[in-house]
């Protein structure tokens, strides 16, 4: 017969255990919801899958840790543990329902705070973007400098696509060095000056299967192209924007910083102009090259 003092912990060793449990099918549950986004969101890895549902942040596998020896530590001390282990279900399927029906989910997260507060990135990096690098392109007149240098270089195996494309990932992990870059099909052409500011573009075979032979008199399309790096420093690696509870406001940061840009571009100064920028969205994955992405988007726009 067990003391009053021995069923208190039993009782709380018991409850303890049923809401670990309970946290865990939850877990299990995120999991299986998640598997959709697999190929897109995850890019196909199982792992970052894994380790977004079961996350380690605030080192909480520690505390699952601890907390699972205090249960066992305290159900150890009765004398029918299977009854015990019966008693726990009834909280795990409590705790189970209660974080799929968000009962107690709490309106103020991460996000709205960010937003209450008026500090969302999107319109800032914009701001950024737009005075160091798109103004003085668009200043510049792209189109008559891309057409003018590809002249210049009087060859008959290039021809140009006269747009700014600005590459969009569905995540801020690419880099963009000659050597990345040559990796994915994409060679260095030269600099063009606008308005002071020297940029770089670049040229890709206009067949993937020229692209694939790496034939050398192949026809080529020379792109001028950014991947606005401000993204990547603001909400890149080791900045918590791949985990599943602030995706969402990387992806609205992202939709404000191009509207952002698009409304500056509205402006009766620059809407002559407003053609010669698109935007691109991606999803960055393996399969498929950053040239097959941009030919894709160019034969996209000269369809249209």
């Amino acid at each position: 017969m067990l003391s009053s003092d021995q069923n208190i912990l039993v009782h709380t060793g018991t409850i303890l255990l049923g809401l670990l449990c309970g946290e865990v099918v939850y877990r299990v549950y995120q999991l299986l919801e998640q598997w959709s986004d697999l190929g897109t969101r995850y890019r196909g890895s199982k792992t970052r899958l894994v380790q977004a549902v079961f996350t380690t942040r605030n080192y909480q596998h520690v505390s699952v840790a601890v907390l699972g020896i205090l249960s066992v530590c305290l159900l150890a001390t009765s004398e029918n543990t299977g009854e015990v282990v019966k008693q726990a279900l009834p909280w795990t399927i409590v705790w189970t329902l209660t974080r799929i029906l968000e009962v107690f989910e709490f309106e103020l997260d991460t996000q709205d705070i960010l937003e209450e507060s008026n500090a969302l990135l999107g319109p800032g990096l914009a701001a950024n973007y737009w005075f160091k690098l798109l103004k003085p392109l668009i200043e510049g007149r792209i189109r008559r400098k891309v057409t003018d240098f590809v002249r210049s270089l009087e060859r008959t195996d290039i021809r140009s696509f006269n747009k700014l494309i600005i590459l969009i990932p569905d995540n801020c992990d690419l880099r963009m060095t000659r050597e990345d870059l040559e990796g994915q099909n994409i060679f260095n052409l030269g600099d063009i000056s606008f308005a002071g500011l020297d940029q770089c573009v670049y040229w890709i075979h206009e067949s993937a299967q020229d692209e694939e032979s790496q034939k050398e008199d192949a026809q080529k399309i020379l792109v001028l192209f950014d991947i606005p790096k401000i993204l990547e420093s603001a909400m890149g690696e080791n900045r918590d924007y791949e985990d599943e509870d602030i995706i969402e406001f990387r992806m609205r940061n992202v939709n404000d910083f191009q509207d952002t840009i698009e409304n500056l571009m509205n402006s009766v100064d620059y809407n002559g102009n407003r053609n010669d920028v698109i935007f691109h969205h991606f999803i960055n994955t393996a399969e498929k090259n950053l040239a097959a992405v941009i030919r894709e988007r160019i034969f996209m726009e000269e369809i249209q």
